[in-house]
């Protein structure tokens, strides 16, 4: 083997193959011997091109871009201070961003509209005006349809976003105000029952808020990755962390889930916390101007052009703040209905708008009692104004199925059947009074039907917690009046003991019905001018013959018998009979 200047056969291109010229002997030759006098040196493999960086909105220095086709070909439509121009690409962070092409999105690109930007107040009734042409629903969800697509392009200023749900039977419209909301929304992502690992892909890639418009979401309850991204979206800066195993490592990723989402379905879902975020639209089979079925290129054109003012529009109102408005709700529904409203302040449709949304305040209290958690305060609530701080589970449970109509199997006395609420156990119970009302459970003694001591499952509630719970479900809890004290005018408790230990030594006997301290809270009237001094009773006073056979209207405390009107309780004085009480009574007639 000839040399061949520190080569090795390893690095000759004709390494094992028939232009090998040193042997004909292929298997003899080894990668480490030294190369002959035809070595030709393997040339390098060249590196792969650089994968094209894609984008398809941003901000640079010089101005905000979104990408747009103009002749078939993506170009950016950039808006610096004054203008707009088109640009190839655009430079960010010394990189070299491409517009995103077709292929690339899940929606149709958008076109370049040359002309002027219309006000908000024509934009906004040129969305209506397609709402108005294609579905037929009452004209109020027309005008917070438009809102809702006037708000997918200003979504970075929001802190919070209502999101859409349309329910309905068949041939009631639903698809339709989807197909109307994916050609005017910003960037949506449209489908059927859209699984939620697509999701997360379009949520990574998407550069800006866009749109999630989703048909056919029945069965979403059973999806527990999807139903995160609709719970947390809603919110600004709300992300849902998902862990990602590859070969040699483990990552976290965490997807920004915030942005506008229309649903529709047969029917609601029963998720408490997916429903909470979602505006309901009732869907009726109705008689729209026009049929989507029927749709023109006309018709198409004016849906293409009017996106095309809209993208333009969220370029030109980049800086734009939205106005403040006061609204007379918190909590949730101001969190959905705010952002509608700040859309449409200043607008002709503004004060329906809020006159409306006051309207849905209460209907949305009377959706949340409704549900099974309202059920259960309603019930807790009452039971506590009844004077039962210790609430034993089984009244607890009586009066829920008292309440739901449940039914009862004596087979299964741990689970209820409802109309609305399916199948209701003992231990989902137990859960809600627990997560809802922060009740805490323990032991207490009760008497059974024998007479016999035995241990029951009860539950104890904080009193200010189980306020502000009852208050955001529309009840009210009746707070404990406080016991009296000697300076509020009548006299304590251990006085009136004393009181009474000089009555026994008098020699009169003090009937043996007790009365409620609580009810001279509200009762201040004394009859103190037509009192009865117990040392005037003597023991062959009337009152011992009579003492069974008092009215049944009639009140007694530790000292006698009350006055059922004026309620009456100095300590020295009381009614020691029926005689002495109708006497009170005609004089108590006399000087009203």
């Amino acid at each position: 083997m000839a040399g061949g200047e520190n080569k090795t056969c390893g690095d000759c291109a004709f390494w094992h193959t028939p232009k090998c010229t040193f042997s004909s002997d292929q298997t003899t030759l080894r990668k480490s011997d030294v190369a002959c006098s035809e070595f030709f040196e393997r040339q390098k493999s060249k590196e792969k091109p650089k994968k094209k960086q894609l984008k398809d909105s941003g901000f640079t220095v010089d101005g905000c871009f979104e990408a747009v086709y103009v002749d078939g070909k993506p170009f950016f439509l950039l808006k610096n201070s004054e203008t707009f121009s088109i640009v190839e690409t655009v430079d960010l962070n010394g990189e070299t961003f491409y517009p995103k092409e077709a292929k690339n999105v899940p929606y149709e690109p958008y076109g370049l509209h040359e002309g002027s930007v219309p006000n908000r107040e024509e934009l906004f009734w040129k969305i209506r005006a397609e709402f108005d042409t294609w579905i037929d629903v009452e004209p109020i969800w027309k005008d917070i349809l438009a809102a809702c697509v006037m708000l997918t392009y200003q979504q970075e200023k929001l802190q919070t976003i209502p999101y859409v749900f349309l329910y309905g039977d068949n041939e009631s419209g639903k698809s339709t105000v989807l197909q109307v909301l994916k050609f005017l929304s910003y960037r949506p992502m449209y489908g059927v029952t859209i699984p939620s690992a697509d999701l997360y892909g379009y949520l990574e890639d998407s550069d800006g808020v866009g749109c999630i418009l989703e048909d056919e979401v029945q069965g979403i309850q059973k999806d527990t990755d999807k139903i995160k991204i609709y719970k947390a979206g809603y919110k600004q800066g709300a992300v849902v962390p998902r862990t990602l195993m590859t070969q040699f490592d483990r990552i976290i990723k965490y997807y920004h889930t915030f942005c506008f989402k229309a649903c529709a379905s047969e029917q609601i879902p029963q998720v408490k916390g997916f429903n909470e975020r979602f505006l309901f639209i009732p869907m009726i089979e109705g008689s729209p101007e026009k049929e989507w079925a029927d749709i023109t290129k006309e018709d198409l054109d004016r849906l293409h052009n009017l996106r095309n003012i809209l993208l333009k529009w969220r370029l030109q109102s980049r800086d734009w703040q939205f106005p403040e408005v006061q609204m007379p709700m918190k909590g949730r529904v101001k969190e959905l209905w705010k952002p509608i409203l700040r859309i449409t302040h200043g607008l002709t449709v503004y004060d329906g708008l809020f006159k409306f949304v006051e309207e849905q305040k209460n209907e949305r209290l009377n959706t949340k009692q409704n549900t099974l958690e309202g059920h259960i305060v309603k019930v807790v609530s009452s039971l506590y104004n009844q004077g039962n701080e210790t609430i034993p589970f089984s009244d607890i449970w009586q009066e829920l199925v008292s309440d739901l109509d449940g039914k009862l199997d004596d087979k299964k006395p741990h689970v209820m059947d409802t109309s609305e609420f399916f199948q209701v156990t003992k231990n989902k119970v137990g859960y809600r009074l627990r997560e809802v009302l922060s009740g805490k459970s323990k032991p207490s003694r009760e008497k059974d039907s024998e007479g016999n001591d035995t241990v029951i499952k009860a539950y104890v509630f904080d009193p200010e917690k189980l306020k502000r719970v009852a208050q955001k479900y529309g009840y009210e809890i009746v707070t404990k009046l406080p016991s009296l004290s000697s300076s509020e005018g009548v006299q304590a408790p251990q006085s009136m003991e004393k009181e009474e230990e000089n009555i026994v030594e008098r020699g009169f006997h003090p009937p043996l019905e007790l009365d409620l301290l609580s009810y001279s809270v509200t009762n201040e009237k004394k009859c103190s001018n037509l009192t009865i001094e117990a040392s005037s009773i003597s023991e062959n006073s009337e009152e011992k013959s009579t003492v069974g056979e008092r009215s049944p209207n009639l009140v007694t405390n530790e000292l006698g018998i009350q006055c059922p009107h004026c309620k009456a309780r100095r300590k020295d004085m009381f009614f020691a009979n029926d005689v002495d009480l109708r006497a009170h009574l005609t004089a108590w007639h006399e000087r009203s």
